[in-house]
């Protein structure tokens, strides 16, 4: 007694043709499971971070001039969005031609690792305002970014998943590390260069207890304390993802699959963490011991000021009081003359 054909012309021995994860040995199929789980949470961790943030956005256009910062700000912030959802797309949905559909995740990819240094050598640039030699060499990184991320369009391709019009990735390119090489040494330097350059400012010589408060931003003022520590946050967050992305990359018997994975949600990450420091460099940052300073720092509108004025009164009694009322930013920036990388920073702001 011969088997039943089937009348789709699938092969009699699977269970559900009309799946596309019967056509995959059941390791290969158990790990595109996963990598669906994990893109489409990744997705939804993007999406509902770019919604809850759309005011900001709104007030960066209205209230602020929108220049070159901003324009990459929006770049960078878009271009994740749709790498993130055209990478579920081709990973979930039925598009065919995965060969040609595996190039637009990877060209999204490119724009949106690329995007999201730039904000970072901004950054630089705005801190080292007047250092030449610096401006270039993270430039220079920067063009490596540029140049590794590209990679990624001609060493990913996509193949069918049997005979459905369900696709996955392949690997046809040994060269596809040289993105999260150049990275991770990216975002090493802009961390170091920007707390050297604070510290740098602040420091106090002294060993022990307050250098390591330095350090982690406790014995600085608030405007600069906010600037170390958001570093150090993208810094983990963009390091801790790349290196376990280099790791996943190097490591011998590791699907690309798994590699993937940890790409994907490197990229999410590291973009959120990124604009996160953008807007608080540009909107203002809430400092939850020091939220007055953070706000003399940050608000380019007219603020209220509080003036102490010593006299001595009509019946000989030396008292203190108080005016209140407006300065503009430029009275704030002229009480934050003793602190250079603030000073920098606020004119980053008004770029």
């Amino acid at each position: 007694m011969t088997p039943a054909t089937s009348p789709y012309n699938f092969p009699p021995y699977l269970l559900n043709p009309f799946t596309p994860m019967a056509f995959l040995p059941p390791d290969d199929a158990y790990r595109n499971t996963i990598m669906g789980y994990v893109i489409v949470g990744g997705l939804s961790v993007f999406v509902w971070d770019f919604l809850i943030h759309i005011p900001t956005d709104y007030r960066l256009v209205v209230k602020h001039n929108v220049k070159f910062p901003t324009v990459i700000y929006y770049l960078s912030r878009w271009s994740t969005l749709f790498y993130a959802v055209s990478t579920v797309v081709f990973q979930t949905a039925p598009i065919g031609n995965c060969a040609a559909s595996a190039k637009i995740p990877c060209s999204a990819y490119h724009v949106a690792v690329s995007s999201t240094a730039l904000l970072f050598f901004l950054r630089v640039r705005a801190i080292f305002e007047k250092d030449r030699t610096i401006t270039i060499v993270f430039f220079v990184l920067w063009l490596a970014v540029l140049g590794g991320s590209v990679t990624a369009i001609p060493s990913l391709s996509g193949v069918h998943i049997g005979k459905t019009k369900y696709c996955t990735f392949s690997s046809i390119g040994t060269y596809r590390s040289a993105a999260n090489i150049t990275l991770a040494i990216f975002d090493t330097c802009v961390f170091i260069a920007i707390t050297w350059r604070i510290l740098r400012d602040q420091f106090t010589y002294e060993v022990g207890d307050q250098t390591k408060s330095n350090f982690f931003g406790r014995g600085l003022p608030a405007f600069s304390r906010a600037l170390l520590q958001d570093g150090q946050k993208y810094y983990m967050v963009a390091m801790i993802a790349n290196l376990l992305v280099l790791i996943m990359e190097f490591a011998p018997g590791i699907p690309l699959i798994y590699r993937t994975i940890f790409l994907a949600t490197g990229v999410v990450l590291t973009n959120i963490m990124a604009c996160r420091v953008f807007r608080h460099t540009k909107m203002g940052c809430k400092c939850k011991d020091s939220q007055a300073m953070s706000a003399l720092v940050f608000n380019t509108n007219n603020i209220a000021s509080v003036r102490i004025r010593n006299h001595i009164n009509t019946v000989g009694v030396h008292s203190t009081l108080s005016d209140v009322g407006d300065i503009s930013s430029r009275n704030v920036e002229g009480a934050l003359s003793g602190y250079p990388t603030s000073e920098k920073l606020l004119a980053y702001q008004r770029r």
